[in-house]
């Protein structure tokens, strides 16, 4: 039986310093090689739609480990849109994020 393929958001921000490009191009390329298909959406500048039959954490942890994201400066949250789940990895700054997700 094949894994039902949920969609998520995809939003992430990288502090601007000497490395951001080099960072910024490789999360985006990270998060094109996770999508499930050909079909995603990443119109605005750091967000993306997508489908994928994996959970929230498993994705982070995919993207974390095949780009240059810095967990000591950059932020990354995966929303699963057809579940409750989510994976915030990186510099959260306000930890409104998690009792807002709690609501959901």
């Amino acid at each position: 039986m094949e894994a039902q393929v949920a969609i998520f958001a995809i939003t992430f921000r990288i502090h601007e310093d000497a490395d951001y490009s080099n960072r910024y191009e490789s999360v985006v390329d990270a998060i094109k090689k996770v999508c499930h298909g050909e079909c995603y959406w990443d119109e605005p500048t750091s967000f993306f739609l997508l489908e994928n039959p994996h959970t929230s954490d498993a994705i982070a942890q995919w993207i974390d480990t095949n780009s240059r994201f810095a967990d000591n400066k950059d932020l990354l949250l995966v929303t699963n849109l057809s579940q409750k789940g989510y994976k915030a990895i990186g510099n959260v700054r306000n930890d409104c994020l998690h009792k807002l997700m709690k609501k959901r």
